[in-house]
């Protein structure tokens, strides 16, 4: 079995119950601060929320995981978890910048590559595989923060791919404490929404989750792809189906299967638990063993969900998706 609970229990820490603290008390300033997300013609929500609640999660994550490693007998001072450490406070930083002032996107993407790069220092790996796990890297902070449209979505695969990372023992203080700091956030957000994590949290959060394939486990690239697997496959049949339609790939819209779900008339809550199940399917496969089968079980969900969306679309969207 992949996944065990002593590998999970093995990551809580006393630090945990301060970092949930910490989150609550940083989420609960940045509502108070009023950095308002306006809503735009892509948007899913109709009036103005404030956001910056990644700050909460980010800032309670990388105050709180010194101790945590620390009280567990593991060093702080390595190449992964610094690499890991430097990458998530660049990103945050100009995450948040870009959120206040709306940066051009090459500066946004050029940043995503340097906290890649960073996040990659120590590993060990080869150059190609270092490569391969830079661009991988990138391309999943981007899919999180594209799919980080509802309430609940991107917030909820995140919480949930990493208690599953951790319970498959891979850096079980790192993934339980990331994943205690997005729970804790989830109820402002979920079902209806007080605060927005923002780029803050869906990139860094992403980047955080990327960086379990990187670890030196058996399983680690094949189950972080697949707990990720609907939303990765969401981002690949979007570019895919818009390219083919001549549309603009870097122009903003509204056409991911998660939005057109929504638009179609799916309950908001109801489209963001199928994704949240799309992770757990994403673990169950894991169980298969070979990384073939895996990739055919979690394949399979996701043809069914796009073919219904499409035809719901067809059906029930009358404007351009």
């Amino acid at each position: 079995m992949p996944f065990s609970l002593q590998s999970l229990l093995s990551g809580f820490t006393l630090p945990d119950l301060p970092a949930a603290l910490l989150c609550m008390v940083l989420v609960a300033l940045m509502i108070r601060a009023g950095v308002m997300d306006h809503p735009v013609h892509r948007s899913s929500h109709t009036r103005p929320i404030p956001k910056g609640g990644g700050i909460g999660i980010i800032g309670a994550f990388l105050l709180c995981l010194p101790p945590a490693l620390y009280l567990t007998h593991q060093s702080f001072f390595t190449g992964p978890i610094l690499g890991l450490i430097g990458g998530v406070v660049l990103l945050a930083t100009v995450s948040w910048l870009d959120d206040l002032y709306s940066f051009p996107a090459r500066y946004k993407l050029a940043a995503q590559f340097v906290a890649a790069a960073l996040a990659a220092f120590g590993s060990g790996a080869s150059l190609p595989l270092t490569v391969l796990f830079v661009l991988g890297a990138v391309f999943i902070t981007n899919a999180l923060n594209f799919i980080d449209g509802i309430n609940g979505l991107a917030s909820g695969v995140m919480a949930l791919s990493a208690l599953f990372l951790a319970a498959s023992g891979i850096q079980p203080v790192v993934f339980v404490l990331f994943a205690i700091c997005l729970l804790v956030f989830l109820p402002w957000n979920f079902p209806k929404a007080r605060i927005f994590m923002g780029d803050v949290g869906s990139q860094s959060g992403a980047l955080i989750i990327a960086w379990g394939a990187m670890q030196p486990h058996p399983l680690a690239g094949t189950l972080t792809l697949a707990l990720l697997s609907g939303v990765l496959w969401d981002v690949l049949f979007t570019l895919a189906r818009r390219a083919r339609a001549g549309d603009h790939l870097a122009q903003a819209h509204r056409g991911h299967l998660y939005q057109l779900a929504v638009r179609s008339g799916m309950p908001m809550p109801l489209v963001t638990v199928i994704y949240w199940g799309f992770v757990l399917w994403g673990a169950i496969a894991c169980i298969a063993g070979q990384p073939w089968e895996t990739g055919l079980l979690v394949l399979l969900p996701q043809l069914c969900w796009t073919g219904y969306v499409c035809t719901r679309a067809k059906a029930r969207v009358q404007d351009h998706w």
